[in-house]
């Protein structure tokens, strides 16, 4: 089989909408997100590190939870691009992209049943199950979210990009605050180790069902129109594999915008793991409290308005300078988190984190479908774009596991004031490097 290089049969084409889009209808693009959103946000913030600080040695939990972590994540850096690059080109009844999520949430359900009873296996094999449960939890989900990507810039027209953006956004941050709230109110490691099981059955079941049931509200809800059978171009893998490769000066916009979302994204993930170990460790708090009822909360009180303004006005002013503002003000953020440890000071760090990561996730993803190529292929570029968020987690859990897991002992903190160091770096160098888009207000 093979994709053709032929004008017009490259890749099935896309009609751009030239009428407005209803808000009903975009928010209806962006439901899954915010599911998506719960689902990540309770497991990878709450649940995870908790398992790894209660039922393995909590004397090696950075680097243990770097093991679990970074393995799975890495195989979605590969599945998010090939499953997105897929639903440009295969014809379904159900349109492009709605296969993807249908059949990826299927396997992700699973995947989640089997991980609630995980805390029950015997210590020897549990960090080994951990890591291969968490591997599929990965391969699942992003082959049901990669091709959803490319929904938006499947049937909104440009000048609405942005708003919709922000509603993405919004969608988001509601999902992590759900996820977060829910997470830190019913997993507690600190509880009797029977009751600790329950609440970890619990969660991923609540998790699942919440997946589950805005999954198929989204299913029901977008139409897609299916590719003509006479447009479809059949697929040969050789040429296919090779299309994920181009020379950055061929889309020298794109390039930029996907190398300043790789640092920005590895300042984000470099400390995001272990915020719940801070909090037990420098803050003296419970960190599944701390960091899911009351710090990831607040963040996310300030986020949600700064997502949907920030779609607005990059509309109306200028994406690259909201990027700045972002940047500026996350690069805050960790100089308050090196110099003033304590749970005061880390509050003041959500507010201000809320201001630059709710600018930033909006207008992030109106950047790349700006400066997408005028192919249509925007399955794979967004399936490229998503594996530039989720690369950094597998390099900043595993430095971030690994530094704190040697500086672990030295006086005032080192490592967390080390590790908050480096992200200071990625956050000056990702908002740099987005002043190089040309095309891009």
């Amino acid at each position: 089989m093979e994709i053709s290089e032929a004008p017009g049969v490259a890749s099935p084409p896309t009609s751009q909408p030239l009428q407005p889009v209803s808000i009903w209808r975009q928010i209806n693009l962006n439901v899954f997100w915010m599911a998506n959103q719960f689902h990540w946000q309770a497991l990878s913030s709450i649940v995870l590190p908790s398992m790894v600080a209660k039922l393995l040695d909590p004397q090696q939990q950075n680097i243990n939870l770097a093991l679990v972590i970074a393995w799975g994540t890495l195989a979605a850096v590969f599945v998010n691009p090939l499953a997105g690059a897929l639903s440009d080109y295969l014809p379904f009844r159900l349109g492009r992209r709605r296969p993807f999520m249908l059949i990826g949430t299927i396997l992700n359900l699973i995947v989640l049943v089997v991980f609630a009873f995980t805390p029950n296996l015997d210590r020897s094999i549990l960090l080994f199950m951990l890591a291969i449960l968490y591997f599929l939890l990965q391969c699942s989900n992003n082959f049901a979210n990669s091709p959803w990507s490319a929904i938006i810039a499947d049937q909104v027209p440009v000048q609405q990009r942005g708003f919709t953006a922000g509603l993405n956004g919004l969608a988001l941050l509601l999902g992590t605050a759900l996820g977060s709230i829910v997470a830190g109110s019913i997993v507690n490691k600190h509880d009797a180790l029977p009751v600790y099981k329950n609440e970890i059955t619990l969660i991923f079941l609540i998790v699942a069902v919440v997946q589950m049931l805005f999954v198929a509200y989204t299913i029901l809800t977008v139409k897609e129109t299916p590719l003509p059978p006479e447009q479809y171009s059949p697929i040969r893998f050789g040429p296919f594999f090779r299309k994920f490769f181009f020379k950055p000066s061929q889309y020298p916009d794109l390039s930029w915008v996907l190398l300043a979302r790789l640092l920005v994204m590895l300042g984000i993930w470099a400390i995001f793991y272990f915020l719940q170990y801070y909090a037990d460790e420098v803050l003296n708090v419970s960190g599944e409290k701390f960091i899911g009822q009351i710090f990831l909360p607040l963040l996310l009180v300030v986020a949600l308005p700064t997502s949907v303004l920030a779609g607005w006005l990059s509309d109306r002013w200028s994406r690259k300078k909201l990027v700045y503002i972002s940047g500026i003000t996350m690069t805050l953020v960790c100089l308050l988190f090196i110099f003033w440890q304590n749970t005061t000071g880390a509050l003041i760090a959500a507010a201000f984190f809320g201001i630059g990561y709710g600018a930033y996730t909006s207008v992030d993803w109106a950047l790349v479908t700006d400066t997408l190529p005028p192919t249509d292929e925007a399955g794979k570029f967004l399936g490229l774009w998503s594996a530039m968020g989720i690369l950094p987690q597998v390099v900043g859990i595993s430095l971030g596991g690994i530094l704190l897991q040697l500086l672990q002992g030295f006086p005032n903190h080192l490592g967390y004031t080390i590790l908050f160091s480096v992200t200071v770096f990625y956050f000056i160098l990702g908002t740099i490097v987005i002043s190089r888009v040309k095309s891009v207000r």
